[in-house]
Parts: structure tokens; C-alpha cells; sequence
């Protein structure tokens, strides 16, 4: 069942010491959502580490990182209603779907391709990664307006360091990668969206991504250094959020159902696996 917001969170305190002088992190949504008007899905034991969401139809799908398989969840109370197997276990990261046709990221780089991930006779098709460095990809999202979809690096060892995360295409119309990256998103482009002091610590390592489908906006999720933050379609930051780290205990996944409701998923660690729902207030 769902659980409302009953105490507004900000209020809440927080066990980190500020003594040192140093101002603590103001929390916030972007633009339609607030904190206090939250609502939460507790998730079963099979979605522990739940790293993936997505919107189909009238249901919210879900992956976890142990296992390859696509969850159909009640929306209304976080319930599985169907189980997926598309292949072997792998470490699965995230995914979309386009039509009936379900995109599964794994943390290589590697895409599936699960057509009519309904059916019983369903079909995968692994498209590999182009480039074998070091590597830890865990975010796309795709523009219904545009035959690519997008990747975002967390970990890779072109980026250097965690002060940028590349990005790659992958092209719809003749399924297969650009080899190399198709830009950068840097930790300069911040510059006048947040605090010095917040943005001289913040790791651009998305975890998840997805696309607003009233706006148009990119939102690009981080467990590493818990932050929210929105691009518009050039990539270009508009905004920087950082998340309360006791709600956003490790956000993994994030999706909208198509009226703007915004859906948060956080791994088990201490407790359980959790759906964080903010309904969209413009």
C-alpha cells in the first residue's frame, strides 16, 4: 500500500556534524515536485536491489542488478504481477521501452533488445558495447523524437575522473553504438546552478535517467553524492537537486508515468526496497 508524507522532511534532523562551519545541503525536487507531498511503495524481497524503472501502459516495470529479469509492478502498490527471464543472469542497471519493446542496459555497456517482453515467446538480442576500457555505464533514456538512444557513463576510464561522464548513441534506425562519445557532461557546467561548496564535492556518476514526457526534460539520477539533476535537449544542465540521503537511501532507478508523476526506487540496504512517488504540481 502506499504511505503518505505525513511530517514535512526537511524538518527532519541529521545526524552529520556542521560544526566545522561548513552550511548543510539544502534539499529540494525540480520544478512541479515537492518533498512533503510524497508518497512510498514498499518492494518484496526479489526487488532488494532493484536498479531500473519504467512506464508501460498502465504499469510500472522494474529490474534489479542480481538477476535478468523484467518486473511488471502494480503501480498502486508496488505488487509483481508478471516475471520476466530475457537471459543469464547479468548485472542489469537500467532500462526504457519503446513501443512493446523493452531496452535493458547492462553495467559493460552492453544493450538487450527484449521484443515483446509480454509474450511468452518473447526475443533478446544483445548489442555489445564498442569500446573494452574499464567501464561502468548505468543510466540511458531515450527521446521519443529521435531514433537514438542515450548512455551515461558512472565509472568509466576515458572520464578520468568523477568531475565528467561521457555519454554514447546508439542508434535505432541501424542498431549499432558510435564508438566514440557524443559529449560530456562536466562538473564547470554547474558552475551557477548550486553552491561552491556542494559543487566542489559532487561526482557526476548517474545511476538512472529518464525523459519528462510533459516537458521534455532529461533527469539524470546519482546514488554516489544523492543529487537529481535536469538537462534540456542538447544535454545542457538547467538544474541541480540535491536528495536528502535519509529518503534517498540509494536511488536507483527513475521513470514518470505520462502525467507527470515522477517514480524513485531505492535499494533495500538497511531496510527495505522502495518506490518514492511525487505527484506533478506545475
Amino acid at each position: 500500500m502506499r504511505y503518505p508524507l505525513l511530517i514535512f522532511l526537511l524538518a527532519l534532523f541529521e545526524s552529520c556534524d556542521y560544526s566545522n562551519g561548513k552550511t548543510p545541503p539544502h534539499y529540494s525536487l525540480p520544478h512541479g515536485y515537492r518533498l512533503e507531498a510524497m508518497e512510498k511503495l514498499l518492494l518484496s524481497e526479489d526487488l532488494e536491489e532493484v536498479s531500473g524503472l519504467a512506464w508501460h501502459r498502465d504499469e510500472l516495470l522494474a529490474i534489479e542488478d542480481e538477476s535478468s529479469i523484467i518486473y511488471r509492478l502494480d503501480p498502486e502498490t508496488g505488487k509483481i504481477r508478471k516475471k520476466k527471464k530475457f537471459e543469464k543472469n547479468k548485472d542489469i542497471e537500467d532500462l526504457l521501452v519503446r513501443g512493446d519493446t523493452a531496452w535493458v542496459l547492462r553495467s559493460n555497456g552492453n544493450l538487450y533488445r527484449v521484443v515483446d517482453f509480454r509474450e511468452k515467446d518473447s526475443q533478446t538480442v544483445i548489442y555489445p558495447f564498442p569500446r573494452r576500457e574499464k567501464r561502468d555505464l548505468e543510466a540511458i533514456l531515450a527521446n521519443p523524437n529521435e531514433p537514438f538512444i542515450w548512455l551515461f557513463c558512472k565509472v568509466c576510464e576515458w572520464d578520468e575522473d568523477p568531475s565528467r561522464s561521457s555519454f554514447f548513441r546508439f542508434h535505432l534506425e541501424t542498431m549499432q553504438f558510435d564508438s566514440l562519445p557524443a559529449g560530456k557532461i562536466e562538473r564547470s557546467q554547474l558552475s551557477t546552478l548550486m553552491p561552491q561548496q556542494e559543487l566542489e564535492e559532487l561526482k557526476i556518476q548517474p545511476s538512472a535517467a529518464a525523459i519528462h514526457p510533459l516537458t521534455g526534460e532529461y533527469f539524470l539520477l546519482s546514488s554516489t553524492g544523492k543529487w537529481l539533476m535536469t538537462l534540456d535537449g542538447q544535454m545542457k544542465p538547467s538544474s541541480v537537486h540535491t536528495l536528502d540521503p535519509s529518503l534517498f537511501k540509494q536511488p536507483e532507478g527513475i521513470t514518470f508515468a505520462p502525467d507527470g508523476t515522477l517514480y524513485i526506487s531505492n535499494e533495500a540496504r538497511d531496510g527495505r526496497a522502495n518506490i518514492l512517488i511525487f505527484s506533478y504540481r506545475p
